[in-house]
């Protein structure tokens, strides 16, 4: 409901560039870095163990048009005493570790999971500020009927002709107060609703933004749908809607390397949690030394998941002791900030009232 969602979300001031600028931020500041348009071509492996990965220009990639241009772009590599995988197990055993190591043919042959599907995205740009129109601060979902399940089986056989069975709405325009400053009579929409690769997978190999009259048809039927669902549920934006765009798992591959367009790691299905995929997913550890998982196949699917997924690989590349004095450092720095806030705290009642909080 909007009023759980005011308790619990928390939106950025500004572009959410801001977060990964933060964070690059904080890396740096520890010492660390972060590389900006690099491409991770691999893992180096040698004698059993990760010790770096090899990257490239992502620039350069992006102007090859064959495997022979590929084969051509210098690689860099970066050694590491451990890495750290956060990009599924998918691109992990499909493509950055080399094919012919046993670990690799074993996840090949073994393995019951599968990725998770991914989506359609339909960004809108619309004319008015987000008052003037008024647009909705909360998130809106549409289903089409209360037979999900059946709903979504007449949907995957035949996408064109019937509507998405499930299709979140939001305005994200709403949500930064910073937006009307930066983008005066300007709002804008977007529309997430469900999308196999399997639909898109002939056009894998074409160019991007150039992949021919069929694939844009494809994806205008498919707009069409979502379209007509907005000024459905939102009327207000009826010829307002200027400008839009649809994402598809073509673009999740493309722009944000995700095997095979899904969108949330590890489908989730009980299947995950057998025991013959115990070595591959729920888990940070590999089989391969220094090589550890994190994001949402070191836990569980989707963005919580994935968050704590990344606190247990941190804790698995720490060991005991390490991890006792992350959590000391992350509790210490929580109290400070409360006897911020009540300066009348003593710092072991604020570190009591930290612990408190952290474990709620």
């Amino acid at each position: 409901s909007p009023n759980h969602n005011l308790v619990i979300t928390k939106h950025t001031v500004g572009a959410t560039q801001n977060i990964s600028t933060r964070l690059t931020s904080m890396v740096r500041s520890f010492g660390g870095e972060a590389l900006i348009d690099a491409t991770v071509r691999g893992i180096i492996i040698e004698n059993g163990r990760a010790v770096g990965v090899k990257v490239s220009n992502t620039d350069e990639l992006e102007e090859c048009t064959s495997e022979e241009d590929l084969a051509k772009v210098p690689a860099v590599e970066v050694r590491a005493k451990n890495v750290v995988c956060a990009t599924s197990v998918y691109n992990l055993y499909n493509k950055f570790l080399p094919q012919d190591l046993p670990v690799v043919k074993k996840f090949k042959d073994e393995a019951t999971i599968r990725q998770s599907n991914g989506h359609v995205f339909l960004f809108c740009k619309l004319r008015g500020n987000a008052d003037e129109i008024g647009l909705p601060d909360h998130n809106l979902w549409y289903f089409n009927g209360y037979d999900l399940d059946d709903a979504f089986d007449k949907y995957f056989a035949n996408p064109t002709e019937v509507r998405p069975p499930t299709v979140y709405i939001g305005f994200p325009c709403t949500k930064d107060i910073t937006w009307q400053k930066r983008f005066p009579n300007v709002s804008n929409c977007i529309l997430i609703s469900d999308g196999l690769y399997e639909w898109f997978e002939q056009w894998s190999d074409k160019p991007v933004r150039n992949r021919g009259e069929e694939y844009l048809e494809f994806k205008d039927k498919l707009t069409h749908h979502l379209l007509d669902i907005l000024q459905e549920f939102v009327p207000q934006v009826k010829g307002r809607i200027e400008y839009h765009h649809l994402g598809t798992p073509l673009s999740e591959e493309t722009f944000l390397a995700s095997y095979r367009g899904g969108s949330y790691g590890t489908q989730c299905v009980t299947e995950m949690f057998a025991p013959i995929n115990r070595n591959w997913t729920t888990t940070p550890f590999t089989e391969v030394p220094g090589l550890y998982l994190a994001g949402s196949d070191a836990f569980l699917p989707s963005v919580t998941g994935a968050m704590y997924g990344g606190c247990l690989s941190a804790s698995a590349v720490l060991g005991t002791l390490g991890t006792m004095r992350l959590g000391h450092a992350i509790l210490t720095h929580l109290a400070m900030r409360l006897r911020e806030e009540n300066p009348k705290l003593s710092k072991i009642e604020a570190y009591m009232l930290a612990v408190k909080k952290f474990t709620e």
